[in-house]
């Protein structure tokens, strides 16, 4: 009965970290900007925590070729799935 059990209270298993792309002093880039984190504002006074740049530039966003949900963002595995079956019915 362990062993049948066990694997559903173990935490699951984390994949390896991939290397981050790293700037030439070592720290993490903005996701947002691209500068180093060590000159962003991280302001945690209240319980949105808010990320302020240094700079008003943004990195471009990447193209979105795939199909959208409602809200935007790429869809899911499920509703691709869902949208292939529906077009050939």
């Amino acid at each position: 009965m362990d062993r049948a059990l066990t694997p559903a209270f173990e935490s699951p298993r984390m994949a390896p970290e991939e290397p981050d792309d790293r700037s030439q002093s070592g720290e993490k880039p903005c996701p947002l900007c691209g500068h180093p984190m060590f000159e962003h504002r991280i302001d945690e006074s209240t319980s949105n925590v808010l990320l302020e740049c240094p700079t008003d530039e943004r990195l471009p966003e990447p193209a979105a070729t795939a199909p959208l949900n409602e809200f935007g963002m790429p869809a899911s595995e499920e509703r691709l799935a869902k949208l292939k079956r529906n077009d050939h019915a």
